[in-house]
């Protein structure tokens, strides 16, 4: 009995910590996203803007630490949630607008350009803009891939890719899954939610292998999607492994024109192909979904 108490007063200590740290740092974030601003409104109203924002996040940290301390336990993860997402809201707005990052990534050049200036970082660096452009940068794949393949070749550029977007889509999922649909809903927007749930509702496995593995869907969306849904941790990371390792190998290899190439009438042609079936398939699917993955798990408890 005085072990559990013990361990209760220790996890809410460092929960305490926790929440008081993200509070912190994103009072930091916001003061610092504010001072990048050299004129306009933010500017003019500085010390206004940042002393509002600053209690807002105060208040919202402290309402957080006394509602653990009252074993409020779905009040104070509401709390937390919000904490956290206002911590990494901050941070993310003052490093984009801080170091220009969006600027550099508008084609595969300059992203190339970009990630040489780091010399013998560069690797880590793309692994990392590969992990963010998953959970945050809102950067098209086929840049950051492209990329990958114009700075380390096309299979070195696929190993460092898929290092990056399937650590970013295990984290996308894990986000999912602790905090619900309330931070999926903020991140990848409420009508992309209710369209991908709707799509996916009552077939979630053969459904998100389908569109995981076929171009032409919101597959870093679907990561945060997964996280909301019946697809349990390992036959999620099974298939992001295997969905995830085929798409950006492809996609390399035909931006390197060794597998389907954009320029020649024939890969013009596959990828018509590609995008034809794509959508037959989506259209089986939606319709006969939730047969086809009941007669799979029929099949796979008979084996």
């Amino acid at each position: 009995m005085n072990r559990q108490i013990c361990l209760r007063y220790i996890k809410t200590f460092l929960y305490t910590v926790l929440i008081s740290m993200l509070g912190c740092l994103g009072i930091i974030f916001c003061v610092l996203y504010f001072q990048t601003f050299t004129k306009g409104f933010v500017f003019e109203y500085f010390i206004l803007l940042t002393s509002i924002s600053t209690t807002l996040i105060t208040i919202l940290t402290l309402c957080a630490i006394a509602f653990v301390k009252r074993s409020e336990t779905s009040i104070h993860k509401m709390f937390f949630v919000v904490v956290f997402l206002v911590c990494l809201t901050m941070a993310f707005l003052f490093l984009l607008k801080e170091f220009n990052i969006l600027d550099k990534f508008k084609n595969i050049d300059d992203l190339r350009n970009y990630v040489c200036t780091f010399g013998m970082w560069s690797i880590a660096v793309f692994i990392i803009i590969q992990f963010l452009q998953v959970v945050v940068l809102p950067i098209p794949s086929f840049i950051t891939v492209g990329a990958g393949v114009l700075l380390f070749g096309p299979f070195k550029g696929s190993v460092f890719s898929c290092v990056g977007i399937i650590s970013g889509s295990i984290v996308a999922y894990v986000l999912g899954r602790v905090f619900g649909s309330k931070i999926v809903k903020w991140i990848v927007g409420e009508s992309t939610l209710n369209k991908v749930l709707k799509m996916i509702r009552g077939k979630d496995k053969i459904a998100l292998a389908f569109m995981l593995l076929f171009p032409f869907f919101p597959d870093d969306a679907l990561c945060f999607v997964a996280g909301i849904t019946t697809v349990s941790p390992t036959y999620f990371i099974s298939l992001i492994f295997i969905t995830r390792i085929i798409t950006v190998f492809v996609a390399s290899y035909s931006l390197n024109n060794s597998i389907i190439p954009y320029n020649t009438w024939w890969g013009i042609l596959i990828w018509i192909g590609i995008f034809v079936a794509t959508m037959v398939g989506a259209i089986l699917i939606y319709k006969n979904g939730d047969k086809l993955e009941k007669k799979l798990l029929k099949f796979r408890n008979n084996k």
